[in-house]
């Protein structure tokens, strides 16, 4: 048997010094597998290790490991096999109410993959490759973040975004259909992938195009999938009912870009706006699918790199990553997998607490609001034009000044102090920097051409 890994740090409790070595010795394994070890995801292995060795508490628990600053649900699996005893002690408290009544509480229900659901795969085939999750802790309840890597396998329980443990330690309750008497959830709905009729699948006709990846998923997956025109987003999933065919939006929207289109939505400023309608949309779980490599992107690299790790943990969407049309196929046909068997697993669990999803015509009607735009908006979309001006500081300014005119009129005022006039917002505001505030005075009052990048 090969000696432990060496411990870099000491960890400041001697009985924390088992938990730290553990900790420790799972990141290099990690490190050395075929397919590599995901940057951020060491970095995360990290914090923990250090905040594990200089903790005053003892750790004697998958509970006292659970409370440790930088230890997420990811972490927390990868950990289980060292407290092998004591998982049941991640029970939430409201779990135990039933206790008060004289009742005996019941623990967290166990994830113990089904057949044919994205944790276990098809039945002769291995489980999902390529795929490897993390919920970081960092984000609001109900918006946990996946990873998904474009090389190298994970084991059974890699791919199940929906983790029933998770949902419990979170407290995240998504929004289910609405449920009659005692029945089941797949007795009563079937689940449906709707995917967008202008998705580009390498075809010149996008329709046809998007009609032969329906049916691949459906085939391989044996799951429905339909394709229409949606007012928002690229994929949904809706659960119909099987009596009365009303179709009920689940909490789930997917939203797809290569990453060509992604390099060009991020010069113009079109993926803020749409990741803005997304974010108010009314779903929970939002998934910006990254279809390709950003290391092959022309001049755009480190802006895709940073507009993936915040549109991640700074807005709460599940960012996805894939190496091209068959992975993505993929990857749709794995998350409705897993969708289907949460709802299947938590509708009878779930139903009484949770909110009532919004039917398709409703969902529509909230999308089609959303298109809808007041002149302050249009003009923050206009602002975000000019160099320097982020989303943040075209919003200080219309809160400021919210038309156009306004501005004018402001800039008007100190006629002849054209010093005054380029630093008049960086002074009202400090979230406009002095470039941006130079930049936008020169658009709306100069001449505009000498702006500067």
């Amino acid at each position: 048997m090969a000696p432990p890994a060496p411990m870099q740090l000491k960890a400041r409790l001697p009985e924390n010094e088992e938990v730290a070595r553990a900790l420790h010795e799972k990141r290099l394994a990690m490190r050395e597998q075929p397919a590599g070890f995901k940057e951020h995801l060491d970095r995360t292995f990290g914090k923990a290790y250090r905040n594990v060795c200089a903790s005053t508490e003892p750790i004697r628990t998958l509970k006292d490991f659970s409370k440790i600053n930088g230890v997420g649900p990811w972490l927390i699996r990868c950990m289980k096999g060292f407290f092998a005893e004591s998982s049941k002690d991640l029970s939430p408290t409201k779990c135990n109410v039933a206790g008060e009544n004289g009742k005996k509480p019941r623990g967290p229900k166990r994830c113990v993959p089904k057949k044919n659901n994205a944790a276990s795969g098809f039945p002769g085939k291995e489980a999902p490759v390529e795929l490897n999750c993390q919920i970081a802790q960092s984000l609001p309840p109900c918006q946990g973040t996946f990873e998904l890597q474009s090389s190298g396998k994970t084991d059974s329980a890699g791919f199940n975004m929906l983790d029933k443990d998770t949902v419990l330690v979170d407290h995240s309750i998504l929004a289910m259909p609405p449920r009659q008497s005692s029945e089941e959830f797949l007795e009563a709905y079937e689940v449906v992938l709707i995917l967008d009729d202008r998705e580009n699948f390498g075809s010149r006709s996008r329709k046809v195009a998007s009609r032969k990846v329906a049916d691949n998923i459906s085939s391989q997956f044996n799951v429905s999938v339909e394709v229409k025109r949606l007012p928002i987003g690229d994929g949904i999933w809706i659960a119909r009912h099987r009596k009365f065919h009303t179709k009920y939006v689940l909490d789930f929207i997917v939203e797809r870009k290569n990453i060509a289109d992604l390099g060009s939505s991020i010069r113009d400023n079109r993926y803020k706006d749409q990741k803005s309608r997304l974010q108010n949309c009314g779903l929970r779980k939002l998934i910006y699918l990254v279809e390709g490599d950003p290391n092959t992107a022309n001049g755009s690299v480190a802006s895709i790199k940073t507009a993936c790790f915040t549109t991640e943990l700074s807005e709460g969407f599940d960012v996805l990553r894939t190496s091209g049309y068959a992975d993505t196929q993929r990857t749709y046909g794995y998350l409705t997998q897993s969708i289907i068997d949460y709802y299947s697993t938590n509708f009878c669990i779930l139903s009484k607490s949770a909110s009532i999803c919004p039917t398709y015509d409703e969902f529509e009607e909230k999308c089609r609001n959303l298109q809808k735009k007041t002149v302050s908006q249009i003009f923050a979309l206009q602002l975000m034009q000019v160099p320097q001006v982020t989303e943040k500081v075209a919003l200080a300014v219309i809160e400021l000044y919210p038309t156009l005119f306004s501005l004018a009129r402001a800039y008007s005022m100190l006629e002849g102090d054209t010093r005054a006039q380029e630093e008049m917002l960086k002074n009202k505001s400090k979230v406009i920097n002095a470039g941006a505030s130079r930049n936008i005075f020169k658009l709306v009052w100069g001449d505009g051409c000498s702006l500067q990048a």
